[in-house]
């Protein structure tokens, strides 16, 4: 059996235990919740504001999400004879470029000037695949994250990050893509909002004394396999204690409301004895 026979194996049959593992909890635990879903919400959102916590507004819509499959992509440097005004090199799939002339950015709204700077030829590879990602971005550091089935993607794998100098000229950025992206399994409904909130409550993650900073949908990576990755539709929220003033960003799973955790699998070749490096839990 070939090394990569064995790979869609072992990813088949992690998807197969997932979903059923969903399947149960869906037809146990969400569905109970969706019965009572209003007063049992209800109680547990005011439980948290007893405990000194800002939810702010928690919505209650249930939308779809798919299992996805991606990989790194590895041909950036092929491209980039198509980029320019600029200077840009790729490094481990990292296309890395500075400007050789300065854009002015709005300190308050940069992607006003970027959301039509990256539809230019030339300017960026494939940057009709990203959206500005508000959460992430700093005054130094201006986010986009890549969209997958419409849905940003939480992921260092899809990102574009430009460089902002302090006096809110863009000087450059790095880029990262996601290639060869499939659906695995027909659609499921997702939980809502309020639903991630709650679990992350539950599971003893969200401080009291502490405020919700944001929370959003996109698809985090559950499981690798020597490059192949699995992404999941999930709940990013990020809290900010205010005891320690510290921010802590958490997922949850948007599929059962479990707590969120790359999984990763090093399947050994027969043609190779060293495992593949694994990469950052960030991404």
């Amino acid at each position: 059996m070939n090394f990569k026979r064995i790979q869609e194996i072992f990813l088949l049959a992690f998807i197969v235990i997932d979903v059923f593992l969903y399947t149960m909890t869906k037809n146990g635990n969400i569905q109970s919740d969706d019965t009572n879903a209003g007063s049992a919400g209800n109680t547990i959102v005011k439980e948290m504001k007893r405990d000194s916590i800002s939810v702010g507004t928690l919505s209650q819509k249930r939308t779809n999400g798919y299992y996805l499959s991606a990989e790194v992509r590895t041909d950036l440097n092929e491209h980039l004879g198509d980029l320019k005004n600029q200077n840009a090199r790729v490094d481990n799939n990292t296309l890395i470029s500075d400007f050789r002339h300065s854009y002015k950015l709005n300190p308050e709204h940069p992607e006003k000037r970027l959301n039509e700077l990256i539809k230019q030829p030339g300017f960026v590879i494939d940057g009709a695949s990203y959206h500005y990602d508000r959460d992430l971005s700093t005054a130094t550091k201006v986010v986009y994250s890549q969209l997958l089935e419409n849905q940003l993607a939480y992921s260092a794998d899809g990102r574009l990050t430009f460089n902002v100098a302090r006096n809110g000229q863009l000087t450059g950025y790095s880029q990262r893509e996601l290639a060869e992206v499939k659906i695995l399994h027909e659609k499921a409904e997702l939980i809502s909002e309020e639903r991630a909130v709650i679990s992350l409550y539950q599971y003893n993650e969200i401080p009291n004394n502490s405020k919700i900073l944001w929370k959003k949908l996109a698809y985090s990576r559950l499981l690798q396999i020597n490059g192949k990755d699995v992404y999941i539709p999930t709940w990013v929220i990020a809290t900010k204690s205010n005891a320690t003033n510290k921010n802590q960003v958490n997922r949850i799973n948007a599929f059962n409301g479990a707590a969120f955790n790359t999984q990763k699998v090093n399947v050994a070749n027969s043609n190779n004895d060293e495992n593949p490096q694994g990469e950052s839990e960030a991404k």
